[in-house]
Formats: C-alpha cells, sequence, structure tokens
C-alpha cells in the first residue's frame, strides 16, 4: 500500500453535530506534489438515538461518566466499521487505507499547568485500533493530539486538505462549513501552505440545532424554513454578538465547551419577553452567519474579497442561513461544495481520506499558520488490522 501511487481511501468524520455518520471512498492519485482525486461514494449513517443522547451527555463534564466513555469508545468502533462496509459494498472497492477523525469529547488545546506539567490537550474516541481489527483494513486516526504537543490547538485540520482539493491559480476561494461549530479557510490565488489561514468562527447548527429540539421537537431546522417564519431580534442579536471568542485572534477553535449547554443556559437569560420561538431560531441562525462574515472582515489581512465562497456542511442545506451568506459576502459567488464536485456532507470526511493518505505518504497535514504549531509533521496514528 505504501508503494502504491493510487490508492482507495475511505474517509469517516461523525462531528459535534452528533446527527451521524458520513463515510467517503476516494481514489487518491500522487502526482508529484499535488494529488489528483476522484469521489467513488458517500454514505451517511445516523447515530441511534440513545447513541447520539450518551455522546453529548458524556461531552458535558458536569454529567460524564468514565464507564460510558469506555464502552462510546468502542461502540463508535463498530458503527464506523458499519459506514464502512456499507460504503465498500455500495463503491465495489477493495480500500486500502481509512483515516477516521473520531468523536470528539473534549478539546482543550491551550497549554494550562496540570499535574506538574503545561500543556493542551484533546480527547478523539472510537478506537482506530478495533475499527481496523473490524475491517481488516489500516487505519490512521487521533489527528490531533501530535499538533496540540507542538503547541498548536489541534483543528481546524481541514485546511490542509482544502488547500489540496481547492486550490486555484486565478481565484481567491473561501471555504466555509457549516457543522455543529462553523469554520473557514481562506485560500489566496495560488497559494503556498504558509498563506492559508482557517480557523474555527464560531456555533454553526449547534446552537439552532438545540433550540429547535427544545422548542419544536425537531432535530434542526430544515431548509432554513422555520428561522423564514421569524424575525431577528435586535436586542438578542446585540447580546449574541459580544461573545467573547468573536474577539479572540487567531489561531483559534472551539467546540461545546463554550457553545453547548453552559452557552444556551446564558442565551436563555437574554431573551426578550416579546421575542416568539420563530424569532429566537431567526436571530440564532443570523448570528451563525454574521459572526463567520465578521471573523472574516476582522482577520484576513489585506483582502480584497473573496472571488468564490464555497459553503459544505449541513447549514449549506439552510436556505435562510445561505440566503445571509450571499448577503453578507456580496458580490463574490457563494455555491455550496457540491458543485465543486463534493456533497455537502462528504466534505469533512473526505478531508480525512486526505490526509490519511498524505500521512502514509510521511508528508505532513498540518498548517501550523492555521493551527499555531512550532512546525508542520505527519498527523496521526496507525493501526493495523
Amino acid at each position: 500500500m505504501i508503494k502504491k501511487k493510487t490508492r482507495i481511501v475511505a474517509g469517516i468524520m461523525s462531528g459535534t453535530s452528533l446527527d451521524g455518520i458520513d463515510c467517503v471512498i476516494m481514489q487518491i492519485r500522487r502526482k508529484n506534489n499535488s494529488i489528483e482525486w476522484k469521489l467513488l461514494t458517500h454514505v451517511h449513517k445516523k447515530f441511534p438515538v440513545k447513541l447520539a443522547g450518551a455522546l453529548r451527555r458524556n461531552s458535558d463534564p458536569s454529567t460524564s461518566r468514565i464507564d460510558e466513555i469506555n464502552d462510546l469508545n468502542q461502540a463508535l468502533s463498530y458503527h464506523y466499521t458499519d459506514a464502512v462496509k456499507r460504503a465498500r459494498s455500495k463503491s465495489g472497492k477493495k480500500i486500502d487505507l481509512i483515516g477516521c477523525h473520531g468523536q470528539t469529547m473534549y478539546h482543550r488545546p491551550a497549554k494550562e499547568r496540570k499535574f506538574g506539567k503545561r500543556f493542551g490537550a484533546t480527547l478523539q474516541i472510537g478506537d482506530p485500533s478495533t475499527l481496523a481489527v473490524l475491517t481488516g483494513i489500516p487505519v490512521i486516526g487521533n489527528f490531533r493530539s501530535a499538533d496540540i504537543a507542538l503547541g498548536g490547538q489541534g483543528a481546524p485540520l481541514v485546511p490542509y486538505a482544502d488547500y489540496v482539493l481547492f486550490r486555484d491559480m486565478k481565484k481567491s476561494r473561501l471555504l466555509i462549513n457549516i457543522g455543529g461549530i462553523a469554520n473557514f479557510t481562506f485560500l489566496p490565488r495560488n497559494p503556498n501552505p504558509s498563506r492559508v489561514i482557517a480557523f474555527d468562527t464560531g456555533p454553526g447548527n449547534m446552537v439552532v440545532d438545540a433550540l429547535m429540539q427544545k422548542y419544536f421537537d425537531k432535530n434542526f431546522d430544515k431548509n432554513g424554513v422555520t428561522a423564514r417564519r421569524g424575525t431577528v431580534n435586535e436586542a438578542l442579536f446585540m447580546k449574541l454578538v459580544q461573545h467573547p471568542y468573536l474577539q479572540r485572534k487567531p489561531p483559534k477553535s472551539t467546540g461545546r465547551e463554550e457553545f453547548g449547554d453552559l452557552f444556551l443556559k446564558k442565551l436563555k437569560k437574554y431573551i426578550p419577553d416579546n421575542c416568539t420561538k420563530e424569532d429566537i431560531i431567526a436571530t440564532v441562525s443570523e448570528f451563525t452567519a454574521w459572526s463567520i462574515f465578521y471573523s472574516y472582515s476582522q482577520f484576513i489581512p489585506g483582502k480584497k474579497g473573496a472571488d468564490e465562497v464555497i459553503v459544505s456542511g449541513g447549514g449549506a442545506k439552510n436556505n435562510y442561513m445561505m440566503d445571509a451568506l450571499s448577503e453578507y459576502f456580496e458580490p463574490a459567488d457563494v455555491i455550496t461544495s457540491g458543485d465543486a464536485g463534493l456533497p455537502v456532507e462528504a466534505k469533512e470526511a473526505a478531508c480525512f481520506a486526505v490526509l490519511a493518505n498524505e500521512t502514509i505518504d510521511n508528508r505532513p497535514g498540518n498548517l501550523p499558520s492555521v493551527t499555531g504549531a512550532s512546525k508542520r509533521i505527519p498527523l496521526g496514528v496507525l493501526s493495523m488490522p
């Protein structure tokens, strides 16, 4: 496999939205310092309700249990295996390698003094060794730890794959992913890796999804219909835009620690009496789009405006958010990653297929300009079947 110039690689991603597992199978061919790629298939496997609930509960330190985390670490490997087998059956291809991000349970990249040492830490579960044994395929997992050990944020890691897959000689591109958390990658025209800028901008679908569950007993705002029925409440909006994360300079990353249950409890105090449930959904949806544009306008130096904005993740299916982004980024073309060849749900899984392929070629997969690490390094740990 290591000697192959062309490999069939599976990529697995389950994100902070906790909606399920995305698995892609890609054909990747090394061509000098770039790659040629083709998406062969994509499958989505929903999380069982009890599994999603247990993951949500155990990503909160106040409700987590070590015995449940231990069980979830194994259970996820079995569910990842199901997704790989379904994708393999659909594609009819023999898979050479799997890249699996795992499920983030806690992410604390900032160095703090603990137990006599200063370090950052992150925890992704879904045991790669178990996945390798169950599928019979080598697995690269645990992508974030090496970057954190080098003083980086360990996130976002997708930007290097964005650079590999989407850089363009003539167009500057902004690649936005709206999953549970929103992030973007800015690629100048004909960039080298040191010129790539990327970071988490704040909440993506996480807050909207939680409020849709609370007020409407729905998992998400399908097509942004509920947001369209409401009106942005200015008083609530002005409270949201004061969140301190938005002012923090990159490199930076975030997750449920800042925009999970604790954030929702604080948000509840700021909701005016005259604010309808639909108004609340409209306001937090607008906040997601605004925070992405604000981050771009504040932290992309010397920008003249991206030529093209490419959106992926579940938020790309939310027409309210897409229309808001189109207004904020006008006159740039705002399209989805599907228009560029990768289905919106598949892009992040595809990125971890690319990162796994880079690791097998002993090529660095992080970008210090993005994560803040002291140097570039191949990412992840190889588990053999």
